[in-house]
């Protein structure tokens, strides 16, 4: 398949459709749309369009159809596998211009968005009537509600109340070559036929573009209470979650980081927090209607705490208390981001007993290539996040998506002339196999709630077998047999590219690395 140049033409014809002021040309503002917040990975689109509608949308889309230009949809840009990446060029459409409410309907639990509402919005919105949308990735104040449909977000209260799949009832989609249609509705209940909501959720901007939602929500519970568990070792922690699980306490999330993350943050936010020496920190987040009951459930999980070593057990029941418990956690991503030179993100998932024995075998596999693991993530529910940076600095020479070489200097805010030293890819991939070999021998899988995207194609392999893949791709061809929308992503593809090279993207390309 031959991917077409946008040219001047199909920018007149996007102007007509959007408007002139709709369309992102210039360079230098591409480069906000070239990456996502995977690290390693670049590609600059032809240019960026906002459309405003449905229609815009669908129009936009038979015009790319109909000229065989590669679409990447775009919501917040927090993406962590490079789903957002354009690495065909082409268009990059950004879903940010639709953002309403279009109903609040608390008579039936439900509200109806368009994709570009940012979550931390709508939820504000929402609490004003009593409401609120459970998924709560730690992205929230600049993911949006399209991605989260796209990936399937999670967030730490999916142990009790689950993931967006959970409370999507129904969609508007714009097909790839354009076509509107909708499914499901205000309806709790629907097997008339397929299920092609579910279908949708979770596949990465790679099948269609959702243009609304209606949502299912929940009465925003009035007593909610946090604690922050700091114990000696991963193990007391991990154990101390299955306790209480196996109690039928039923907390909304178990939170847990690493103490070498927990110190990280430490420094990232320039002050010193309670307990950095522990090796383990939990957090606790208990809800509910009653606050007698709710306040007999801490005391409880509390005396499990103190049974497994537990260093203390601090109790936030005011909004100041509990931001300052939540801060370390909601600061930890991007803490690593700045202080750790992270070249992989993992979202590994497990079943939780094996989470000890995980995070000991990871940290012995990447210290034979000089780096390092930063633990931290969703102890209720098995789902580690594990950050691997590199110990080397230094100057570096790698590819920009098998497109050009380049010599790239990465600065931070501390020194503006150390940078990171990577010369061989191979050996991060090689590093990256042996992360889900071990994950994968433990009953666990390669991604929980990142997605496969572009990071990582290449290991697909290992976690499903040929059928499910060709079943997927099959898929992939009925809804999109140009392969326009989001190619390149989840699957291998062997494609020409405008510089008229062969690449088997996924496979053994090389990746210009650009720090932020």
């Amino acid at each position: 398949m031959d991917y077409n140049k946008v040219d001047k033409k199909t920018i007149s014809s996007l102007g007509q459709i959007v408007g002139e002021e709709n369309i992102i040309v210039d360079k230098a503002a591409l480069e906000d749309y070239a990456h996502d917040e995977t690290p390693l990975y670049k590609s600059m689109p032809d240019l960026a369009v906002k459309p405003g509608s449905t229609e815009e949308v669908s129009k936009i889309m038979k015009l790319a159809n109909a000229n065989i230009i590669p679409v990447t949809p775009r919501s917040g840009g927090t993406s962590l596998s490079a789903g957002a990446v354009p690495i065909h060029g082409g268009i990059v459409l950004l879903l940010e211009r639709m953002n309403k409410i279009k109903e609040i309907d608390k008579k039936n639990m439900m509200v109806i968005v368009e994709p570009g509402i940012i979550t931390e919005q709508l939820g504000n919105e929402l609490a004003k009537h009593g409401l609120f949308f459970p998924p709560d990735p730690v992205s929230l104040d600049t993911c949006m509600i399209g991605g989260n449909i796209a990936e399937c977000a999670g967030g730490p209260r999916a142990m009790k109340y689950g993931v967006t799949k959970n409370y999507v009832l129904g969609i508007e989609i714009v097909l790839p070559d354009g076509t509107v249609q909708r499914y499901g509705g205000k309806l709790l209940k629907n097997v008339t036929g397929y299920n092609i909501i579910d279908l949708i959720i979770g596949s990465e901007g790679t099948l269609a573009i959702v243009t609304e939602a209606t949502l299912k929500v929940l009465p925003v519970p009035t007593v909610i209470i946090d604690l922050l568990v700091p114990f000696k070792c991963v193990e007391n922690s991990v154990n101390f979650a299955l306790d209480v699980l196996q109690t039928g306490l039923m907390p909304a999330a178990i939170e847990f980081m690493e103490g070498n993350v927990y110190r990280i943050v430490a420094k990232y936010l320039k002050r010193k927090l309670p307990f950095e020496q522990a090796n383990a920190h939990t957090i606790v987040e208990i809800d509910g209607n009653d606050k007698e009951q709710v306040r007999k459930t801490y005391d409880k999980i509390g005396d499990i705490a103190l049974k497994y070593g537990a260093l203390d057990v601090f109790v936030g029941e005011s909004a100041k208390d509990k931001e300052k418990i939540w801060e370390p956690r909601k600061n930890a991503s991007d803490a690593l981001k700045e202080m750790a030179n992270p070249v992989a993100r993992e979202d590994l998932v497990v079943p939780k007993d094996k989470i000890p024995e995980l995070i000991k075998k990871l940290k012995d596999c990447v210290k034979k290539y000089s780096a390092n693991l930063y633990a931290f993530g969703h102890l209720g529910d098995g789902n580690i996040h594990a950050d691997i940076g590199m110990e080397e600095k230094g100057s570096f020479e790698v590819r920009n998506l098998g497109r050009w070489d380049k010599r790239i200097e990465i600065a931070n805010d501390k020194c503006q002339s150390q940078s990171l030293r990577i010369n061989d890819t191979e050996k991060i991939n090689k590093m990256r196999k042996e992360v889900y070999e071990i994950t994968l021998s433990l009953g666990g899988t390669i991604t929980a709630e990142h997605g496969i995207g572009l990071s990582k194609i290449q290991y697909l392999e290992m976690a499903l077998d040929k059928t499910q893949i060709e079943i997927m791709r099959s898929i992939k061809k009925i809804f999109d047999p140009k392969n326009i929308l989001n190619p390149g992503k989840i699957f291998t593809s062997s494609v020409r590219t405008r510089h008229g090279v062969s690449q088997q993207y996924g496979l053994s390309l090389q990746h210009r690395i650009e720090r932020r």
